[in-house]
């Protein structure tokens, strides 16, 4: 009876610790307000768009804005549903974490290293695709290390159909991100080079077709309706102009700066890599390694990002299962007891972690072009702050952007040009036109030379002359006259109500094809 009372303890307190970080953490950014915007424009029926009168992807995960869009059917309280739905995500993936394990002391620990990871845990809410990313990347774990044998033996799972889902789960996962498919492809290509016979020729097709269906019928939605197959945010801040060396300097920069303000997510990721090429490990685990490395180096290419650690959360994730595997395995009673102990006194002495994180938290300094973006936003659109605000007044919440977004949706101009767009754009309503200086939201100036200087992730773009003009009377008067002509290709694209007029159709496969690029300035 006391074991069973034990164990029962040993499975409650971890999913205590995890609601109550979850809840007292609970905030949205403000990047998760562009992809609130866009949600609002399908509710007043102007269709899945940023501006009401072009098309534009602004939203880098469909996965995420499709789980957004069925919950926005029972509120229109956007921030309460999105703090909602991650939080059932993050139950839903803590649940499949304990089946991986199988063992309440190793789940305790793995519990505690997700808490102590500012990386990981900010972006559980945020509004953010981090917490969907997190189900899949779990779910798809515990299947693939099935075939390993290293998770939970009670499963008893036949090799086809666990084959069907690990296809059918990287599938989903370019649904999420594209670059995620590179954690998970090494792993995917292992399995099936190894389990080759479970299928013929055939069935391998059909299986393939079937997983990666979702991601095929989006991206030729998005061709057809936005002209495009990758998101406005990818146009905007990878083609960016800006010398690649410098993009790559910057990736280091970025993982740098995660090492100095948020040490243990580096190290558990560095310590899982060196486990899993040691010889003790299987050939599974090695290639999640590969995955993590494919990961890490995408990261550093494209300059990383300025939310500190966002990008690092996935292959933290992983890390995390991959070690408490091994410990699990070989480590004794002693050496957990010595590991839990170390685990809390980081929770509590570090500088910041989720676990230690105040009801008040801010911190608002940029480094190196990185910020702490929950220490930016925590302290005025937290969940505390939510419960906190003014019913009588509906001010939620009360920020300068927000407050500035009401005033214009109330005034008479039509058209701004502003940078740092989310909870501006929302609170301007679906009808203003806002011109994004950082071309997240804008199809224009997103294929235009960012300026200098730069910061990663905000690349600020020239408004060409008489672009503003032509925006607000639909026209195409732009001074420079190649680019007023590679507007009027872009608008054919972007506005014109017909999506299948074969102008259109042909603009759209010219532009793809890079036909109009000489039009653009150097």
């Amino acid at each position: 009876m006391k074991n069973g009372k034990k164990s029962i303890l040993l499975l409650l307190i971890p999913f205590a610790i995890t609601i109550i970080i979850f809840l007292k953490n609970a905030w949205v950014s403000d990047d998760a307000y562009i992809l609130f915007r866009s949600i609002d424009q399908i509710f007043v029926g102007n269709g899945p768009v940023w501006n009401p009168h072009e098309r534009v992807q602004v939203y880098t995960s469909p996965l995420w804005y499709f789980v957004l869009i069925i919950v926005r059917l029972f509120s229109n309280d956007v921030y309460l549903i999105t703090i909602i739905t991650s939080f059932v995500l993050w139950l839903a993936t803590v649940v499949i974490i304990k089946k991986i394990f199988n063992n309440n002391y190793i789940f305790f620990l793995s519990i505690l290293l997700f808490a102590a990871s500012t990386a990981f845990f900010d972006y559980t809410s945020s509004g953010l695709e981090n917490v969907l990313a997190y189900l899949l990347i779990a779910i798809y774990l515990l299947n693939y290390l099935g075939f390993s044998g290293y998770a939970n033996t009670e499963m008893k799972v036949k090799p086809k159909l666990r084959m069907k889902v690990t296809l059918l789960l990287l599938g989903l996962i370019l649904c999420v991100r594209h670059d995620l498919a590179l954690l998970l492809l090494p792993p995917t290509i292992h399995v099936v080079s190894k389990n080759s016979n479970i299928f013929s020729k055939k069935q391998w097709f059909f299986w393939v077709t079937v997983s990666l269906s979702p991601f095929i019928l989006f991206t030729l939605f998005s061709l057809i309706y936005y002209g495009f197959p990758f998101p406005n945010t990818a146009y905007a801040k990878l083609n960016n102009g800006i010398n690649k060396v410098e993009i790559f300097i910057q990736g280091f920069v970025y993982l740098f700066s995660s090492l100095i303000n948020d040490f243990i997510t580096l190290g558990v990721i560095t310590g899982a890599l060196l486990l899993t090429f040691s010889t003790s490990f299987d050939t599974y685990f090695k290639y999640i390694g590969y995955g993590i490395i494919l990961n890490l180096m995408y990261v550093v290419i494209i300059g990383g990002d300025f939310m500190q650690g966002r990008f690092l959360s996935f292959s933290y994730l992983v890390s995390v299962i991959i070690l408490l595997l091994w410990f699990n395995k070989f480590q004794s009673n002693k050496t957990l007891l010595a590991t839990f102990t170390l685990v809390c006194f980081y929770l509590l002495f570090y500088p910041h972690t989720p676990f230690n994180s105040p009801l008040n938290y801010s911190y608002k300094r940029v480094k190196m072009g990185i910020g702490d973006e929950r220490g930016f936003y925590f302290d005025d659109l937290s969940l505390y702050k939510y419960i906190q605000r003014d019913k009588d007044n509906n001010v939620f919440p009360d920020y300068p952007w927000a407050n500035f977004g009401n005033k214009f949706k109330e005034a008479n101009a039509n058209i701004i040009i502003k940078a740092n767009i989310g909870l501006f754009g929302y609170h301007s309503g679906t009808e203003k036109i806002i011109i994004d200086r950082y071309a997240i939201a804008d199809p224009l100036l997103a294929r235009l030379p960012a300026l200098k200087p730069w910061r990663i992730g905000h690349f600020r773009r020239e408004i060409p002359y008489g672009y503003r003009i032509s925006v607000a009377d639909g026209t195409e008067v732009i001074d420079n006259p190649k680019l007023n002509e590679f507007y009027k290709m872009l608008k054919i694209i972007t506005q014109d109500k017909d999506l299948f007029a074969p102008q259109r159709i042909k603009t759209i496969f010219l532009f793809n094809l890079g036909a109009y690029n000489h039009l653009l300035p150097r």
